[in-house]
């Protein structure tokens, strides 16, 4: 049977659901936009593959950009991600906070001032006796030598009172060909935590630990804690890996994997390759055969010869499009609309106060270095090493109790405030004061309409730019209320619809928006041959308002488009089934 491609034509509104079959194509003359209507029973405009540029130039960073020629972009107008640094440490602000770190502080048996004019640690140790001194000391070294043990070896059950850090090192065995153990209790695993912002990761490494594979766990946004219970069957060539069952359910559930063959069942999608079927296909009748028609066509190209003789302009650019026919580059990446990119700052124009460069080890030690030079020090000498970046603190013959605080401890004695967040030493802190804001410019989150997810609003929406939309759009029908005269309401919704149960009049319609369209579905009841007037505002081919269908349950549909106030231009299908 032959392909048959239907045409229509019309002006002043996209065709709707109801006015296109499947696979029929429609031009809409005002704008020489195409549609057609796809399997699912919509009615959408046809995209273009791509295009010289967009109809409507769109902002990169405050940057218009149509797709016809390259831009450029500049950090001031870019949003600045996780730890993009905004500004550096100057050495007066290093010097002031070291020292505030000995101002308010306990000391015992020395005195520690911080000099803000010359930006110096004057070191001060009390007079003390040599006795006091002697006695306290050989206490603590009887007490710590009485407990301790020869090396670690003969601790037969050591605990960690916190993190182990292997730094550079590894944990091994010098036992020949010996296994490292890790054995946790009960129902307990061995769990290799993500950090920082990372997905934990296991890495199997090759012998000569130049290259390995990681195994990985999902996103934190995935949700997911599921189990995988490795193949419980034998492993064997040309199989693949299949989960057999599942208990539980959901991100929690515990999936039993094995080595399966490959059946026809397990085949949802994708396409059969031509070497699986025979060379030689069956004998059909014709009764095997199934009628060619529009909805049979999912892709392909039809011939030039199949289409008829379009009487529109199809030259320019599509009215949206899927990518650019010239892809442009953006702060140096190539760009053409069918993909996301990422840029990076080394590409970008450099904005005003913008920072290239923070301070290295080597300036903070050098600053603080400064602070120990030409200071005062008393019973005690401090020098700074430049060569490996260490300061050396000498205190003289001591005659003194050295009780009180030690040069390292694993706490301080007195918490101390890093960024609104309390931080006495014991563990790692995230500043309260460094979190993302909740607002932009005085709104709250709640008050932004969400891109990444469906999202509803209750305000008016304007835009002075245009509108381009490649999904799916649809305006709800309002039933209006029956009655000797009918005022429709167009305030309410474009569309509109009506059970005629009597002879009618439709009044001009209240709330009226020039440039406002949509369409009014008119139905006969049970009864039928019920009639219309019209007042004056609706206006009709030729000045004369039609007749409507007069069969039972009968559906006529006008369209509309207001063109001024009380001058409503109408279209009427009849007898739409």
């Amino acid at each position: 049977m032959a392909n048959t491609i239907k045409l229509k034509r019309a002006s002043g509104s996209d065709p709707g659901n109801s006015d296109l079959s499947v696979g029929e194509l429609a031009i809409r003359t005002s704008n020489c936009k195409l549609f057609s209507k796809n399997d699912g029973g919509s009615a959408v405009g046809v995209v273009a593959g791509s295009a010289d540029t967009l109809t409507t130039a769109r902002t990169i960073a405050g940057v218009s950009f149509d797709g016809s020629a390259n831009i450029s972009l500049n950090n001031n107008a870019i949003t600045n991600g996780a730890g993009y640094i905004t500004a550096t440490l100057t050495q007066e602000q290093v010097e002031d906070y070291v020292g505030g770190m000995v101002t308010g502080n306990t000391e015992t048996g020395i005195t520690v001032t911080y000099d803000d004019s010359d930006g110096t640690l004057d070191f001060v140790v009390a007079s003390q006796t040599e006795n006091d001194f002697t006695t306290t000391l050989k206490n603590k070294l009887d007490g710590i030598a009485a407990s301790a043990i020869a090396n670690v070896v003969e601790d037969t059950s050591p605990q960690l009172g916190g993190d182990l850090d292997v730094q550079s090192s590894k944990i091994t065995t010098a036992t020949s060909n010996g296994n490292v153990k890790i054995e946790p209790d009960g129902t307990g695993v061995v769990e290799v935590r993500g950090a920082g912002g990372n997905d934990g990761k296991l890495q199997l490494n090759c012998s000569a630990q130049s290259h390995g594979i990681i195994l990985a766990s999902p996103a934190h946004s995935a949700g997911q804690s599921y189990t995988l219970i490795f193949p419980d069957n034998q492993i064997a060539a040309d199989k693949y890996l299949k989960i057999k069952s599942i208990s539980g359910s959901g991100s929690t559930a515990i999936g039993q994997a094995e080595y399966a063959s490959l059946d026809a069942n397990d085949l949802g999608e994708g396409t059969v390759p031509d070497a699986r079927f025979p060379s030689t296909l069956p004998a059909l009748n014709g009764s095997a055969l199934t009628d060619l028609n529009g909805s049979n066509i999912a892709s392909g190209t039809v011939a030039a010869a199949r289409v008829a003789t379009l009487n529109q302009d199809t030259t320019g650019n599509a009215a949206t499009a899927t990518a650019l026919e010239t892809a442009r580059t953006i702060a140096g990446v190539s760009f053409d609309g069918s993909a996301n990119i990422s840029l990076n700052n080394n590409a970008i124009t450099n904005g005003a106060g913008y920072i290239t460069a923070t301070l290295t080890q080597e300036q903070v030690e050098d600053y603080v270095g400064g602070m120990l030079t030409g200071n005062t020090e008393t019973g005690i000498t401090v020098t700074y090493q430049d060569s490996d970046g260490t300061i050396d603190f000498v205190v003289g013959t001591l005659n003194q109790d050295t009780t009180g605080n030690a040069a390292t401890a694993t706490a301080l004695e007195t918490a101390r405030t890093i960024g609104g967040t309390s931080f006495d030493g014991t563990g790692n802190i995230t500043p309260a004061e460094a979190t993302n804001a909740d607002t932009v410019d005085s709104l709250h989150a709640t008050s932004f309409l969400r891109s990444d997810a469906a999202d509803s609003g209750t305000g008016l929406l304007t835009l002075s730019g245009g509108l381009a939309l490649s999904g799916q759009v649809g305006a709800a029908i309002t039933a209006a209320s029956d009655g000797s005269t009918i005022t429709l309401d167009l305030g309410a919704n474009t569309h509109q619809s009506v059970t005629l149960g009597g002879n009618r009049t439709f009044a001009a319609p209240s709330n009226q928006t020039v440039g406002q369209s949509g369409s009014i579905f008119i139905t006969q009841d049970g009864t039928g041959s019920r009639t219309a007037s019209f007042n004056s505002a609706f206006k009709f081919v030729g000045g004369t308002a039609p007749t409507l269908s007069t069969s039972a349950s009968a559906v006529d549909r006008i369209d509309y488009v207001i063109k001024s106030s009380n001058v409503i231009h109408c279209a009427i299908s009849l007898d739409v089934k």
